[in-house]
């Protein structure tokens, strides 16, 4: 069991940051000790040694239980927090990324951001702040920072730029830096809280924005930015059929794309399009003639594995109605979890995720008592409690009001933001659109085979298919006989070969790595981010050759 545990742990990152020093990063595939170097060190892979004196010998622990990882505070003789909440000598905290550990004693502090997907070691940068400048305006670009509204290369890094992307200002006001959310999609966290307007930064603050993260140093922001590619979903079905009376019948067939994790996805189609078929191929419930793949693992030939990852939600349930909230979770976590996981750990995950969906309330109540929101919660925390990276839902919302409908949708947002995969399926997407990043519109041709008439953002399927809501979109690729326009087929065609354009186009316009942030002044000129070094002294308001910057009233970080 243990050798298959080891194959189920995505390794993780623990980064150290020492104020005045590089910051120091560590791969953490396994339990894994830290504390103060000793005078006579020797190599343990086991332990994290660092030379800080406000480190106790045996300071705390990182440790893994089937899908989630744990800090444990091992020592008195200094203060713990974690996400600004103290952890009490001897208990533990399940981590989540981009927590934020503080060790502190005295003056002096510690800090570790735990990441929970380990993407290489990145370079950390800085950005000065001279309070001469007032305000700094930031921009995360995330994966599709070259291409602008309409999906095509963008002629500038400003045409990149939308409501969708996560936008924050840091502004100087009254002698304090404050950090402002301007409308992001995912909002602005400051120690792992989400702000709402603004909030003083503290020194040794960690705001999150988008996938980046910065240490609030004072007179410098630092920051690395963190992608987790290795870890897309990629789906290549080449054809799912059936035989019937000795005919071949094709139900699904040409379905090429790929999802990034972080992004909620609407699968869009008419009455017999392939939606169903279609997940359950992705599942591997019914395998296709098809090459799934989440990072380096294949759904279909590493299912052992792969199951542990996937979360399916059925449009029935199959919950037991004379079972309890938390026993049918306790129950679900005893199935799903192996069966060497301490009772206190299980135990531990039962109650976040009864507090995740709001489900702590009810939790003694019968199944069959509650009401029609709460129960379709439950079916998704019977999957959630697993911790799976690739979450697929049919009709999650079926039977639910609109705003029972929009608050379980928002749940689902909340998912994703883990960096998690979330599917859904929904015959009403209109009323929760704005809680979707991209959709995949499948479409019944002629021949009666459910095939990919599109996949990208919702503007994009708007502008694609020149409607207005995604209810319009399904009447232009229904059959006539359904009551649509019956455009299938010419929507099919269209986006096969703007896939077939775009594919070439990569192949022989490979774009120029571009630096992954830009401090501009309101007149387009660039102010240099500078990498951080162990000799790290110089001061705000410098650029990395020494040369003073002229305050301008609004500078922008743009971050790629």
């Amino acid at each position: 069991m243990s050798g298959l545990l080891e194959d189920l742990v995505d390794p993780a990152k623990i980064v150290v940051i020492k104020i005045g020093s590089v910051p120091k990063q560590f791969k953490v595939e396994k339990e894994l000790a830290i504390g103060k170097q000793s005078l006579f060190h020797f190599k343990n892979d086991d332990k994290i040694s660092l030379e800080y004196p406000l480190l106790d010998k045996n300071q705390g622990k990182f440790s893994h239980t089937f899908g989630n990882w744990h800090y444990s505070n091992l020592t008195e003789n200094n203060v713990t927090t974690i996400n600004d909440t103290e952890v009490e000598f001897g208990s533990y905290t399940i981590l989540k990324n981009g927590d934020v550990i503080r060790i502190k004693k005295d003056d002096d502090m510690l800090i570790f951001v735990f990441l929970k997907k380990f993407a290489g070691n990145l370079e950390w940068k800085r950005v000065p702040l001279n309070p001469e400048q007032k305000v700094y305006h930031i921009y995360s670009h995330v994966s599709d920072y070259l291409k602008n509204r309409k999906g095509e290369p963008a002629a500038s890094i400003d045409e990149t730029r939308s409501e969708s992307e996560h936008h924050a200002v840091v502004r100087y006001t009254d002698g304090s830096w404050y950090v402002e959310d301007i409308d992001t999609t995912r909002g602005v966290l400051v120690n792992q809280n989400k702000i709402e307007g603004s909030r003083k930064l503290e020194l040794y603050d960690v705001i999150n924005i988008g996938d980046t993260h910065f240490v609030f140093v004072g007179d410098y922001l630092a920051y690395n930015h963190e992608t987790f590619k290795n870890h897309d979903l990629e789906i290549h079905i080449q054809e799912r059929s059936v035989r019937n009376m000795f005919k071949k019948q094709i139900l699904l067939k040409d379905i090429n794309l790929k999802i990034e994790p972080g992004n909620m996805v609407l699968i869009l189609g008419g009455s017999g399009a392939g939606k169903t078929t279609f997940i359950n191929a992705v599942t591997g419930y019914e395998k296709a003639k098809a090459d799934i793949t989440q990072g380096d693992l294949n759904v279909y030939n590493d299912y052992g594995k792969m199951k542990y990852k996937i979360g399916m939600v059925p449009q029935q349930d199959l919950l037991r109605g004379d079972d309890t909230v938390i026993m049918t979770l306790t129950n679900a976590a005893e199935m799903r979890m192996p069966s060497d996981t301490s009772f206190e750990a299980r135990r531990a995950r039962v109650q976040d995720t009864l507090d995740l969906f709001g489900l702590d309330a009810v939790k003694n109540e019968l199944v069959d008592k509650l009401s029609g929101g709460q129960r379709k919660r439950l079916s998704i925390a019977v999957e959630f409690v697993a911790d799976p990276s690739l979450f697929i839902l049919d009709e999650p919302d079926s039977g639910l009001d609109g705003v029972m409908a929009r608050d379980l949708m928002r749940q689902l947002r909340n998912i994703a933001d883990q960096y998690k995969i979330v599917m859904v399926i929904t015959h009403t997407p209109d009323r929760v659109i704005d809680l979707f990043d991209k959709v995949i519109v499948l479409a019944k041709n002629s021949s009666h085979t459910g095939q990919l008439a599109f996949y990208g953002s919702i503007s994009e399927a708007k502008e694609f298919f020149n409607k207005e809501t995604m209810e319009d979109i399904v009447l232009a690729i229904n059959s006539e006989g359904e009551g649509g326009e019956g455009q299938a087929d010419v929507f099919i065609e269209k986006f096969a070969k703007l896939q077939a354009e775009k594919a070439t186009s990569s192949v022989e316009n490979t774009e120029p790595e571009v630096d992954d942030a830009e401090v501009k002044t309101e007149t387009g000129e660039k102010i240099a981010s500078e990498n951080i070094t162990a000799d790290d002294k110089k001061k705000s308001g410098k650029t990395p050759s020494g040369d003073t910057i002229t305050p301008n009233p609004e500078v922008e970080v743009s971050l790629t």
